[in-house]
């Protein structure tokens, strides 16, 4: 019997790196894209990258607002003097993403999500005088964890809202089909795990699961971090394990622990 596991992620690149060690545990990865995003603001955030000055550094939580500062710089270099700066993310992919793309270092990527990212910064700018804002370029479902934190810690954001959030048009349509044939292939493929990336995404997911009457009995379901798993009790569903990183080393170790 074939276990499957559900990833219920945005589309992104990296989701073949989840895809390849899941299968290499024994696991039958299935992708199922969650979110969408559609950008907005472009041309105020490019006004604000163009003054490196006015900030302390740059704050990256996100793959899409990375994709955000890419497309409002239009072709251009990011400025040289943002290098100089303070500048952090979350996750190693988006470290990656931020190299490739804007040719520019971040800090804190090993953090793992925003209220640890605050901490990190707490503590790597101890002893060093940080008067200008952090330019956050963010998506209108942002958490005010990050902002909250830095705040109480003594330090701003120029938050600047640069995409929003929207259900993938598929996604109801690919997960009925997945449930269906879980139904009709009886034992011989069994759905065994979902994982949720996000807050949004187990929301738009559970709307999908009341309206079609999709029972989660019996499926293991794994969150990736603190705030996904908080919105996912909200939702009255179980977890039954949290990857504290969003990678796929910790998302394996994760089903590993109960197999």
């Amino acid at each position: 019997m074939r276990k499957v596991v559900v990833i219920l992620k945005s589309e992104s690149e990296n989701a073949d790196n989840y895809g390849t060690l899941l299968e290499k545990h024994g696991f039958e990865p299935v992708f199922i894209a969650t979110l969408d995003f559609s950008f907005k603001n472009l041309d105020v955030l490019r006004d604000r990258l163009l003054s490196p000055y006015k900030y302390s550094g740059l704050i990256f939580t996100s793959p899409r607002s990375i994709t955000a500062v890419r497309d409002a710089l239009r072709g251009q270099k990011l400025k040289d003097d943002w290098k100089m700066l303070e500048n952090y993310s979350v996750g190693e992919t988006s470290r990656e993403l931020i190299q490739r793309t804007l040719d520019l270092d971040t800090k804190g990527h090993h953090s793992g999500n925003a209220s640890n990212l605050a901490d990190f910064i707490k503590t790597d700018l101890y002893n060093k005088t940080v008067t200008m804002p952090f330019l956050f370029p963010c998506g209108n479902l942002k958490q005010d964890v990050l902002q909250n934190k830095l705040s109480e810690y003594g330090y701003s954001l120029d938050s600047v809202e640069v995409y929003e959030t929207v259900p993938h048009r598929e996604l109801e349509r690919n997960l009925v089909a997945l449930f269906r044939g879980e139904r009709e292939a009886k034992s011989e493929r069994t759905i065994d795990s979902l994982l949720f990336f996000s807050p949004s995404g187990i929301n738009y997911c559970a709307h999908v699961f009341e309206k079609h009457r999709i029972d989660l009995t019996g499926k293991r379901i794994i969150a990736i971090g603190p705030s996904t798993k908080k919105a996912i009790e909200n939702k009255g569903i179980t977890v039954h394990r949290t990857a504290e990183k969003p990678s796929p080393d910790y998302v394996v170790d994760a089903l590993l622990q109960d197999t």
